[in-house]
């Protein structure tokens, strides 16, 4: 969709959002489990009920008065909401982003996503130039360098890395490894017979597109569509929770041509039984504790049950579940790098401390944002300027690290 795209288009997207509207009849249950709602941000049912009965008359008075980014768009609210179903009903992300995707196309949002944006919008602004230059992006040398790993330029598996392996540089300070995450992954599929395609893919354009930047999303999409297409792939293994959400949910509403079988390396690995390879080489005893991100679990088709699947398999390794699971998740609390302030941070060190609570030393999870995120709850000061005692408690690590650091490949 181009900047100067028709106001008959745009007012498809928001008639879409109020025939999903219309569904609630108030019952106040998404108020009950809504993240931010608890934090007093926020309330689902009363954004419902102002949208229906003012923002169908005035939807600009009504955006503009409106902090549509309290919403975490997290899902937590339909999976309780008794007029809604996985296909129907009462999407209340979907009809945010709707929202969002007007209000972005008029630039009513300009000044709230200033106001809101995180690390002075590079997360946001990173994507934005990928998408206006036609150049590929260089960012796949330090796997194609490594002569540990095997990557092919065509070929009909491919790997799709995500954008967080160039932020280790940027978040160096945490100590965070992103290219291990790539890394464990490419180890896997190698000790598996498998050589993926790798090639220089741009961003997935997940926070684009959720903040209702369809001009970005959609550049994006078309690029790592066209590129995939051209070396001869038929299947995508997404390494991370957002990308993984974009690549099977997302794409193939924005672009006609995404027609890939895509799957979550959790999925990929159980499917062809690739960590029997190193059935000899697991050499560890620990307590693990899983997260699951919302965009891989209520709005991921309700990818569960993989992850636990492989640190179950793995001897030596006790998982032990929080409080809060699967379709209980809480949500990390900063969704497409908005809103980290000091109410989001409470998110946060809720579930770092339901996680220390399992008597876990790893919390485990399979989305880079909820690894940034805790791991920089983690890293700050309290107000008398001490480290938080927590960051001893626990370690933060992606799945895909974990599997290759207990084997010693990384």
């Amino acid at each position: 969709m181009e900047n100067n795209e028709t106001d008959e288009s745009i007012n498809k997207v928001l008639q879409k959002a109020k025939e999903l509207s219309y569904y609630c009849f108030t019952c106040g249950k998404c108020q009950v489990v809504c993240p931010t709602s608890q934090l007093g941000l926020f309330r689902p049912k009363s954004f419902i009920h102002k949208f229906v009965t003012e923002g169908t008359e005035d939807i600009d008075a009504f955006i503009k008065n409106e902090d549509l980014f309290n919403c975490l768009t997290c899902h937590q609210c339909s999976i309780y909401c008794p007029m809604s179903t996985d296909d129907e009903g009462i999407q209340f992300a979907e009809i945010m982003q709707a929202i969002r995707q007007y209000g972005y196309s008029k630039h009513l949002l300009d000044d709230e996503l200033k106001l809101n944006s995180t690390h002075d919008e590079l997360m946001q602004k990173v994507p934005e130039i990928q998408a206006q230059s036609e150049d590929s992006v260089n960012k796949m040398d330090f796997l194609r360098d490594d002569p540990a790993l095997k990557t092919a330029e065509k070929g009909e598996i491919a790997f799709f890395v995500g954008c967080y392996s160039q932020l280790e540089d940027i978040f160096y300070n945490w100590d965070i490894k992103y290219r291990d995450v790539p890394r464990g992954i490419i180890i896997v599929l190698n000790e598996g017979g498998i050589t993926p395609v790798v090639l220089d893919t741009k961003c997935c354009g997940h926070d684009n597109y959720w903040i209702g930047d369809m001009n970005t999303a959609e550049k994006l999409a078309q690029y790592n569509v066209d590129l995939y297409h051209k070396a001869g792939v038929k299947k995508i293994i997404v390494e991370c929770a957002e990308g993984y959400r974009m690549w099977k949910y997302d794409y193939p509403k924005i672009v006609d041509n995404c027609d890939f079988e895509v799957q979550h390396y959790t999925d990929f690995i159980l499917e062809n039984k690739l960590l029997n390879v190193f059935e000899q080489e697991f050499q560890v005893n620990a307590k693990v504790t899983y997260h699951d991100p919302c965009r891989m679990g209520r709005l991921g088709g309700k990818l569960y049950e993989s992850p636990r699947k492989i640190l179950k398999n793995v001897p030596g390794v006790e998982l032990v579940e929080m409080k809060n699971i699967k379709d209980d998740a809480n949500c990390c609390g900063v969704s497409a790098f908005r809103n980290c302030n000091s109410d989001t941070k409470r998110l946060r060190e809720n579930r770092i401390n339901e996680a220390i609570e399992t008597g876990a030393e790893y919390l485990i999870t399979t989305c880079p944002k909820c690894i940034t995120h805790f791991t920089c709850f983690l890293n700050e000061v309290d107000d008398e300027g001490n480290e938080k005692s927590a960051s001893e408690k626990i370690k933060i690590m992606d799945l895909a690290a974990f599997i290759a650091k207990i084997t010693q490949k990384i």
